[in-house]
């Protein structure tokens, strides 16, 4: 009863009624204060400024940009056909039209592809998808190597690539044929003389 009569002295209530509803008055104030202490604390915390943290600068690896492969030299390109018997087809390789005869070459051979050029490195004819590249880098290289030794064939094996010579009266052309594996003796002489035959026949057309 003690607790009572403190409450009752407490909030000045005589009767019992009064003093419950001071009671729940009370209570909802308890409850209304701490919700406002809430939302002041979300409000605080929210609009705040955070210090941003600070950036660290990753190493970033220097990128060096690619460099092209050099081109063999001539004593690296400078190659003896490759030794064994290649069964070369019985294929006429002069067809109606210069390109027709350019693919008949490279299929009898098992190229991947055959370019004609001229001495100063044009393009006379090709079935190469790089033909302009192919004539002006080989035909070149081809001049260098026979500079230091003369010879009619080479076979550039860093590059899959043999170079070979073709003369018919006054012209001399060089062949660009590409293949993974060199020619055997017997196919780079057959491949000059089936060659030799494209360009007398095409040539004496103009």
């Amino acid at each position: 009863m003690d607790i009572v009569d403190g409450l009752y002295g407490f909030f000045g209530a005589g009767d019992p009624a009064t003093l419950l509803l001071d009671l729940l008055v009370a209570a909802v104030l308890a409850v209304s204060i701490a919700y406002l202490a809430r939302e002041l604390y979300r409000i605080y915390v929210e609009y705040t400024p955070k210090e941003a943290p600070a950036l660290v600068k990753s190493e970033m690896p220097e990128v060096k940009p690619a460099t092209k492969p050099p081109m063999p030299g001539p004593m690296e390109a400078m190659k003896t056909p490759v030794a064994g018997n290649a069964e070369i087809p019985a294929i006429d390789v002069v067809k109606g039209t210069l390109q027709e005869s350019m693919m008949t070459l490279t299929q009898k051979y098992r190229l991947g592809s055959l370019t004609l050029a001229s001495q100063d490195g044009l393009v006379i004819a090709s079935t190469s998808k790089t033909p302009e590249q192919d004539a002006a880098v080989y035909s070149g290289l081809f001049q260098e190597l026979y500079k230091v030794k003369q010879e009619p064939y080479y076979y550039v094996e860093s590059k899959g690539v043999s170079l070979y010579s073709v003369e018919s009266g006054a012209q001399k052309l060089i062949g660009v044929a590409a293949r993974k594996s060199g020619l055997a003796p017997e196919e780079a002489r057959a491949v000059r003389d089936d060659t030799k035959k494209v360009v007398e026949r095409f040539a004496s057309l103009k």
